[in-house]
């Protein structure tokens, strides 16, 4: 089954990862944006996710146009 999701970036604290969730649904059009806490200190921005190849990759480059440089796309397993 085809599952992925993109993980934008990844913080020490919850309130930045708040804040660029709420940038990124401000300034895109992706509607599935997610923090994932990993552990204690580290919480995660993922999109997705996303079902199909089409709305993975049109989401891809409309969070592209915000300038982050270590975008990566997980397999969701």
């Amino acid at each position: 089954k085809f599952s992925y999701v993109i993980k934008v970036a990844e913080f020490y604290f919850i309130e930045n990862a708040n804040a660029l969730k709420e940038r990124i649904t401000a300034e895109t059009n992706v509607k599935f944006v997610d923090i994932l806490s990993i552990s204690k200190n580290t919480h995660r921005i993922v999109l997705g996710p996303y079902d199909n190849i089409n709305s993975l990759q049109k989401a891809f480059y409309s969070i592209k146009k915000l300038g982050f440089e270590n975008i990566e796309i997980i397999k969701n397993g």
